[in-house]
């Protein structure tokens, strides 16, 4: 992703200076680069999707401290991946995580550091979580299922708009 003010680089940064013995990667490039100081970041530049995704496989946890969001796709693409998925509570990644249900939602750095805390002392991958998450992507967000809920609201609003 994009190193920029929405992604948060300062707070990835300061999850990452929580954890000097985890090692953090960053897929992407940006402007905001110089906010990732801790030696355990590493910034992949950027890359295509494929290589993108080979990145992805090899995560534990993915972490998304983005100040506000759409649907992030890279969110998506985790919780399809089945990688334990720890996002900030903005629009967007609370739509999708529904907390200790699929993933786990933080309210600021504190948050962040209990949640990875937990899942990394407990030496046990939450199967409840990934497997949620993973059964969501597949039943609700897959490209046959979005192509019919636009497709829905555009019908919708196109008989609004001609009933005038």
């Amino acid at each position: 992703g994009r190193i920029s003010l929405q992604k948060n680089p300062a707070l990835f940064n300061k999850i990452a200076l929580a954890f000097p013995n985890l090692e953090f990667l960053w897929i992407g490039d940006g402007d905001l680069k110089n906010k990732l100081t801790a030696p355990n970041i590493t910034v992949t530049g950027w890359v295509d999707n494929r290589t993108a995704l080979q990145y992805m496989a090899d995560i534990d946890i993915f972490l998304l401290p983005s100040l506000w969001e759409g649907l992030p796709m890279s969110l998506l693409e985790a919780m399809y991946m089945k990688k334990i998925c720890v996002v900030s509570n903005v629009v967007g990644n609370r739509d999708v995580i529904h907390n200790e249900n699929n993933g786990y939602v933080c309210d600021d750095l504190t948050d962040f550091i209990e949640r990875i805390k937990k899942i990394t002392q407990a030496n046990e991958i939450p199967l409840r979580l990934i497997e949620n998450a993973n059964r969501e992507i597949v039943t609700h967000y897959n490209s046959n299922i979005m192509a019919k809920k636009y497709k829905k609201i555009y019908c919708q609003e196109m008989k609004a708009k001609y009933k005038r």
